[in-house]
């Protein structure tokens, strides 16, 4: 296997658990402001979309979890 391909092979796996973590991200903030005053599960599913978004670019992906929780918090709380 060359550098290229292990490489390849191991930003996979990343983006996967990445995404797992993201959706359970989203199913954790979901789970929280649910029946709060003021935020439907829409705003909550539309909020994470756009901070994700936010960080498409992100050359670092393993901090993407803890990054979109915190700024999703901070929409949804102000």
């Amino acid at each position: 296997m060359t550098q290229t391909t292990h490489q390849s092979a191991f930003d996979d796996a990343e983006d996967r658990q990445v995404a797992e973590q993201l959706r359970d991200t989203e199913a954790r903030l979901l789970d929280q402001y649910d029946g709060r005053a003021g935020v439907t599960a829409d705003q909550v599913t539309q909020v994470i979309a756009s901070v994700r978004d936010r960080f498409a670019d992100a050359r670092i992906r393993s901090f993407l979890p803890i990054l979109v929780e915190r700024a999703t918090r901070q929409e949804l709380d102000a």
